[in-house]
């Protein structure tokens, strides 16, 4: 049975969410009859002002693809005067076989594998093929187009019903966050400051999913027999400096600063000897660099409702070498040194050269051969798409 609490969605496994109550508004700072913003964000419609918003969604069959745009066109039609919205469809096909009406009325970039070659100049194995880590050749042209944020949302992921509106807004408002903590909801505490409250340096927000969650294939294998209830937080949760989180690729939204670092790895089991583990390793690596830089990340709303389950013992099968491998490989990720003064690039090759050492400082863990050499060498590549690169007019 689905619940719906007044500060959290509630739900068994699959679950979907409901009406936001007003308790919700007051933490999002949006209830007029409250003076003062809560809780920590400014006035979200300061940064919908002549932005550019690039979503890229990786895809596969034309069936699906009508279906997600069918659901999205009308939420991102609406959206308020100043906000641009650019769409960067990727197929993750040899060659282009959906058709351009699918997204009739919408400013759409349209890609598969053979424009990869094309557009990275020899580097184009950098790219994984089969996988959704794909999703990071739309997210390098929408950056080279100058976008100022990069959303990226998966096929199977729709608009939460009655909320698909506000969506775009819902993750900017986490890049206008104040850097004070709130103690207590519904209202200030004595000593928030009224007017002078700074501003948090957030560069990632990661949106969640209601109806199917993202859980592993072990996890997913043991909630058949005893199902857990799980629950979405309502707001934006800030990550701590020096913590880790599963970032899950699925609906997340970049600065564009972060984008030479939001590499999403190889994968491919028959190809890497390592799937799923794309986004989840990409975003300790992004943690880094954003403690490395001062910047933050924040996890929660906007929800999407996530509709296609996958098969558990096939994720299993992907999963089982790197699920070893990452019980080391985070802290070793995380606890990377890196000597002050580099930028975003000069950080992440920093952290490159890291992953090359991988098997020989950690001997004790099964590693496919040759997999970490080559992947340093990808997201030295990766960086330098972005060092040599002008942006698009």
């Amino acid at each position: 049975m689905i619940q719906f609490s007044e500060d959290r969605w509630d739900g068994a496994i699959g679950f979907s969410a409901s009406a936001i109550s007003r308790s919700i508004s007051v933490r999002l700072g949006t209830d007029a009859s409250h003076a003062r913003q809560l809780p920590g964000s400014t006035n979200p419609s300061r940064m919908t002002q002549n932005l550019t918003i690039g979503i890229c969604v990786p895809t596969v069959g034309e069936q699906a693809t009508r279906n997600f745009f069918d659901a999205w066109r009308p939420c991102w039609q609406a959206q308020r005067p100043g906000l641009c919205i650019r769409v960067f469809v990727h197929e993750d096909n040899q060659t282009k076989t959906l058709d351009s009406s699918l997204w009739r009325g919408l400013e759409v970039t349209y890609t598969a594998q053979d424009d990869i070659a094309r557009q990275l100049s020899g580097r184009e194995w950098i790219i994984p093929k089969g996988s959704g880590a794909c999703r990071c050749f739309p997210m390098y042209l929408a950056w080279k187009a100058g976008c100022d944020y990069i959303v990226t949302l998966d096929y199977d992921c729709y608009p939460e019903p009655e909320h698909g509106g506000r969506y775009l807004s819902a993750h900017l408002e986490s890049f206008t966050r104040d850097r004070w903590f709130r103690t207590i909801d519904g209202d200030e505490a004595r000593g928030i400051p009224y007017e002078r409250l700074g501003k948090l340096g957030v560069r990632i927000n990661h949106g969640l999913w209601s109806d199917v969650p993202d859980l592993d294939g072990p996890t997913s294998l043991m909630r058949m027999r005893e199902p857990r209830r799980v629950s979405l937080r309502s707001g934006h949760e800030v990550v701590p400096p020096g913590m880790a989180f599963p970032l899950c690729a699925m609906n997340v939204c970049y600065h564009r600063s972060v984008i030479p670092a939001a590499y999403n790895l190889l994968m491919g089991l028959d190809t890497a000897g390592f799937d799923r583990f794309d986004d989840i390793w990409s975003g300790i690596l992004l943690k880094r660099i954003l403690d490395y830089k001062g910047w933050y990340v924040t996890t929660g709303e906007p929800f999407v409702r996530h509709v296609k389950r996958s098969n558990a013992f096939t994720n299993l099968r992907k999963e089982a070498l790197g699920i070893q491998v990452h019980e080391y490989l985070w802290e070793y990720i995380l606890d990377t040194p890196i000597e002050p003064g580099l930028s975003v690039t000069g950080a992440f090759t920093v952290l490159a050269r890291r992953m090359r050492e991988f098997p020989e400082r950690v001997s004790a863990v099964p590693c496919p051969s040759g997999y970490f050499p080559r992947l340093a060498d990808a997201m030295i590549a990766w960086t330098e798409l972005f060092e040599s690169s002008i942006p698009d007019p």
